[in-house]
């Protein structure tokens, strides 16, 4: 059990609790350590798991989103960003939705982990039942302005009680979390039988990566802490009883998606 009140040195992978680890790279004050035995990644040390609410407080959010804009090359860069996203049709949301409605029939319930300000739930709640969970009190009231339901607080620990869904979605938060097993194992418990999960995490094991090496922009501690490749994704989606699991990752880009069925 991970402690919650003091950073975590690395002793044992965080996926596969074997400990043989080397150091990838030395990024301002964390190792990026990569599993010798799963090839899985992550930050050494841990910070602590009680700080992560206040890293998701509105200054600490604001604060990030302005280191992002400063300098013209950055805000250049964003600009193109957001604009390829918005002519290819490659959104956070559209993406998930295509799949959504290619396999769920209507009306089915979606819960949207680590919901953010909304941006998947603003396109599934037209179609779906959707509820969202967010540890940021200030990102969830942002989601609420959408007419969903919105919990805030940690989707791993929260009082869910008999509720179950149809599909679980995790865009974007895989990196975010310190414990991934446990956290992809509480997806399975929240499925009903049949039901889906939606995943995008950044990718470790892609192009992009080998090429930038420590300058690779997934690489982002103590925002991301830990760093999947497909392989030891699907491998570990399996070992805790998902079936069916499909990857997708494109060959330039940072991410990749994975769904899989209960």
């Amino acid at each position: 059990m991970i402690d919650a009140s003091t950073p975590m040195p690395a002793s044992t992978c965080p996926l596969c609790a074997i400990g043989k680890h080397t150091i990838l790279h030395r990024i301002s004050d964390w190792d990026i350590r990569c599993c010798k035995d799963c090839g899985f990644a992550f930050i050494d040390p841990y910070p602590a798991p009680a700080t992560r609410p206040d890293f998701y407080s509105e200054s600490a959010i604001v604060e990030r989103k302005e280191k992002k804009r400063r300098g013209p090359l950055k805000r250049l860069a964003a600009f193109a960003r957001h604009w390829l996203r918005k002519l290819s049709g490659r959104t956070k949301g559209t993406l998930f939705l295509r799949e959504l409605t290619r396999r769920v029939p209507e009306g089915s319930t979606v819960l949207d982990i680590g919901c953010g300000a909304g941006a998947f739930l603003s396109t599934a709640r037209h179609r779906y039942h959707c509820t969202g969970i967010e540890i940021s009190a200030h990102l969830a009231e942002h989601a609420r302005a959408l007419d969903v339901e919105v919990l805030v607080g940690d989707f791993c620990s929260y009082p869910f009680g008999e509720r179950r869904f149809d599909v679980v979605a995790m865009v974007s938060l895989l990196e975010h979390l310190h414990d991934p097993r446990l956290a992809l194992r509480q997806c399975h418990a929240l499925l009903n039988p049949g039901g889906m999960l939606l995943l995008k995490t950044v990718n470790h094991g892609g192009l992009n990566r080998r090429l930038m090496g420590a300058r690779w922009s997934g690489y982002r501690p103590p925002d991301h802490l830990v760093y999947f490749e497909p392989d030891n994704l699907a491998a570990t989606l399996r070992e805790l009883g998902f079936r069916d699991v499909r990857i997708h990752a494109p060959l330039f880009n940072d991410s990749f998606y994975c769904y899989a069925m209960r």
